[in-house]
């Protein structure tokens, strides 16, 4: 999930000023996820009939993770586009890697500590599943963020399975110094078809490619699937393993695409705008981005999950419409935050309340805490006396997963962002 925690990807820099706004896209995202998993854990599981609803909403919350995507694309990629057109140098990789590596890995670390070593043997009742291949090859692959390139680990023993889009998101970021290039200058005209076709490609052949050879390659021992909701390990369903192939990096790719190539036309826009005399005026563009982003979630609430799991139209042409149009709104409530001081942007007003705001701002931790915190509350190790129907222990999680989220940002997260040498930008 995205964690470039302004703008600009710089934190701290008076020039790269946070965008609340994107803080309040954060929110949206983290939310919606979370109100997927609280669906199928807490409130009677997948696969409503109930389209048109809020609940169907919920249930396409999965999606919320290409809303992360897209995001990290855009402000990561930000700096490469602004080299070729400002007298910043090209990001140092070294520099780029030690940054993410601060930023990602101490708050990971720490949930992993705690997920493995303390509420892991509360939900399957000990330690047990550490005493095999499956289990040290769960605690390598986890602890080098490469759980999701082997199936035995992506399901993170079906305690924590959003981890999955944090292991994509380690691989975008080691490709990134090679990748961003292509996206500069008119580059982007050709990289961009390039990736949405490899993207779509690698969806409609790569499963059924690969999976009867992962089928043959990996020793059934490993080759161990926790069900999302009881977490009971089972043999890998075929469709599981599919879906497993599927979203690998190279199906993913395409929302990072979209983020790189909407920051290339936000350099751009920014280059005209530096060199015109007149007034920046974004409201209808805001207008145009707040409405499209109520459609869609009047759309999602009618698309049924197994249509966004399985279904061919979704994946040709919904899939791709729906990155479209969140990297417009990323755009968008980018540059209403690089406005001059003035009346306040329109997205700034609708999305950035301090709310969502604070939301946004500890939405990693709230990513990494989420889920094994609603498992807890469906086993009863997190209970209230009285709190017994699925709304009220769909808050209980929501707000304990809050409080705990917010020291993590605080404890652990915050010392990251403040290290010294972290935010200045690098003259030419």
């Amino acid at each position: 999930m995205s964690q470039a925690v302004n703008s600009a990807g710089s934190p701290g820099s008076a020039r790269f000023a946070r965008s609340a706004a994107l803080d309040g896209l954060r929110a949206i995202a983290i939310l919606w996820v979370f109100a997927f998993h609280a669906r199928a854990l807490l409130g009677g599981g997948l696969g409503s009939a109930e389209t048109g609803t809020l609940t169907n909403l919920s249930e396409t919350g999965l999606l919320g993770v290409q809303l992360f995507f897209v995001l990290s694309g855009f402000l990561l990629a930000l700096p490469w586009m602004r080299a070729e057109r400002s007298r910043y140098a090209v990001p140092s990789t070294s520099r780029f890697y030690r940054r993410r590596a601060g930023r990602i890995l101490p708050a990971f670390y720490l949930h992993l500590a705690v997920l493995f070593g303390l509420i892991l043997p509360v939900l399957h009742g000990g330690f047990t599943l550490f005493g095999d291949r499956l289990g040290l090859l769960n605690v390598a692959a986890h602890a080098s963020l490469l759980h999701f390139l082997h199936p035995g680990s992506a399901s993170s023993f079906g305690v924590n399975m959003a981890l999955w889009s944090l292991s994509i998101e380690a691989q975008f970021y080691l490709l990134l110094p090679l990748l961003a290039p292509l996206f500069t200058g008119r580059r982007v005209w050709i990289a961009l078809p390039l990736a949405v076709v490899f993207s779509l490609l690698w969806k409609a052949t790569a499963p059924a490619l690969l999976v009867p050879w992962l089928w043959q390659a990996i020793p059934p021992e490993l080759l161990i699937y926790f069900d999302p909701v009881t977490g009971a390990s089972m043999p890998y369903p075929p469709g599981a393993l599919a879906l497993f192939v599927e979203r690998q990096f190279p199906g993913e790719f395409m929302a990072f695409a979209f983020g790189m190539a909407a920051a290339n036309l936000a350099t751009r826009i920014e280059a005209a705008r530096s060199a015109s005399a007149q007034p920046v005026r974004d409201t209808r563009l805001e207008i145009a981005a707040l409405t499209l982003l109520a459609v869609w979630a009047v759309v999602l609430s009618w698309v049924p999950l197994s249509s966004v799991l399985w279904g061919t139209n979704w994946r040709l042409y919904g899939m791709p419409m729906l990155l479209v149009s969140v990297a417009f709104l990323v755009l968008v409530a980018h540059l209403g935050s690089r406005r001059p001081p003035g009346r306040r942007p329109l997205l700034d007003a609708a999305l950035g309340n301090r709310a969502l705001a604070g939301i946004g701002m500890i939405s990693y931790s709230l990513f990494l805490w989420h889920e094994p915190l609603l498992r807890l509350v469906r086993m009863g190790r997190i209970a209230v006396p009285g709190v017994t129907s699925p709304a009220l222990q769909v808050a209980l999680g929501l707000a304990v997963a809050i409080v705990i989220a917010a020291l993590s940002f605080w404890a652990v997260e915050r010392p990251a962002l403040k290290r010294p040498g972290a935010s200045a930008p690098e003259p030419r």
